[in-house]
């Protein structure tokens, strides 16, 4: 799945893969199952396993997750979710709050890919460093994926805004490469670019002010069309929630109008 697993001094976050180091401890940063893949492995040798509060239900039973951002349609086919949500949950030991959760060890909260993310600050002997999650991208993500998950866009761009004012000497993304110094605030930064554009991207697909408004499912076609994912049986799972997200933060910025049209929301630029 291209995970990025960060191990320290017995703490293991976001464990894709079986990490070979012993492990005390697994943290997960949110309850997306490749995040969490290899902790059952990693409880079954004695760690224990802390997960955010509002994802606990999520790593225990992964299924709920994409049930829940697909509006309880089920029982959906695993074939037409994306691989990242599909495989089996692991028993949560610890909820974690923000603040300390271990010596060395602070999680942040970080809404906006899920509304549970956290993120962890570790003190390691080279310095401070952010494990991130997939609350910030490496810059291969960047470049290469035309839109990114996640559930709300302005609590995302929040989030990133104050994870941009920390201070720290290295970011480790979920997935592309770990950064250091000045380099990791520029990540942030080009995740907050990228989001910007994501919801210039929509605004642009949605009808004008004095059209007939369009449905999000509609919209979600409009993009997959746009970006060239309109083959990927498994990329609805993805567009589902990132549409709707993306339309509520237009919404909420005044950029983009929702109306009830035959007891159903539809969307159009506004005015």
């Amino acid at each position: 799945m291209g995970v990025n697993t960060v191990a320290h001094r017995g703490v293991v976050v976001d464990p894709s893969l079986d990490p070979g180091v012993e492990a005390s401890t697994v943290l997960v940063t949110h309850g997306h199952w490749d995040h969490f893949s290899a902790a059952r492995l990693l409880r079954g040798r004695g760690a224990r396993v802390y997960a955010p509060r509002l994802c606990r239900g999520f790593v225990e039973e992964p299924r709920l997750y994409w049930m829940v951002t697909l509006c309880w349609a089920g029982p959906v086919e695993e074939r037409f979710v994306t691989r990242y949500f599909t495989g089996g949950g692991v028993p949560v030991d610890a909820v974690v709050e923000p603040g300390r959760v271990l010596p060395g060890v602070e999680a942040v909260e970080a809404p906006g890919h899920t509304p549970g993310s956290m993120v962890y600050v570790l003190e390691a002997p080279g310095g401070r460093l952010l494990a991130a999650g997939d609350t910030v991208y490496g810059w291969s993500y960047l470049e290469h994926s035309p839109f990114l998950y996640h559930v709300d866009s302005l609590a995302w761009l929040s989030t990133l805004e104050r994870l941009r004012g920390l201070e720290v000497d290295a970011l480790v993304p979920g997935h592309g490469e770990p950064v250091e110094g000045r380099d990791a605030r520029r990540l942030v930064e080009a995740n907050m670019d990228k989001l910007r554009g994501m919801l210039g991207l929509v605004e642009r697909l949605l009808p004008g002010p004095l059209e007939e408004p369009v449905y999000a499912d509609e919209v979600a076609a409009r993009l997959a069309e746009a970006t060239g994912y309109h083959s990927s049986r498994r990329v609805y799972s993805i567009l589902c929630p990132t549409v709707r997200a993306l339309l509520r933060g237009l919404a909420a910025l005044g950029r983009a109008e929702e109306l009830m049209v035959r007891g159903v929301p539809a969307w159009r630029r506004r005015g």
